[in-house]
């Protein structure tokens, strides 16, 4: 029984986020791995072009590799972000503005004593008017 559920709470979870856009937190992550690697590679690159002992080829061509995907991973976690960014900065607009509206249409709700007083007046006049034409179709419906 508590398969389903689980599974309920992965569908809301997922529905949640966009498709194609990772929370904020792995591409952070994914940014800190993009740094380090970035790091290791120079390093590793570094120590063969200085020739310490035990840099070989293999460790230019490892360096190398480590900085096109360090590179990438930063490329790719600042963009997703730069992204989540905009959009909570959308949704904040979004969200003003909403805010803004309800507000004013709020503030329409809220009238003068003697605004009220006249809307009470104008009530009252539409009620007898009612009452008025109700007597009078009552004495055309007798006739």
């Amino acid at each position: 029984m508590e398969e389903p559920r689980k599974e309920e709470n992965q569908n809301t979870e997922e529905e949640k986020q966009p498709q194609g856009s990772l929370p904020v937190r792995s591409c952070m992550l994914m940014c800190l791995a993009g740094i380090y690697l970035v790091y290791t590679g120079f390093k590793l690159c570094k120590n063969v072009i200085d020739g310490v002992d035990g840099g070989a080829w293999y460790f230019m061509v490892a360096g190398i590799a480590f900085l096109v995907i360090g590179a990438g991973m930063l490329f790719y976690g600042g963009k997703g972000v730069i992204k989540d960014d905009k959009e909570k900065r959308a949704k904040a607009e979004e969200e003003k503005a909403r805010l803004a509206k309800e507000a004013a249409e709020a503030g329409n709700g809220k009238k003068s004593i003697s605004d009220r007083a006249n809307l009470v007046k104008d009530l009252n006049e539409e009620a007898e008017a009612e009452e008025q034409s109700e007597e009078t179709e009552a004495e055309n419906t007798e006739e």
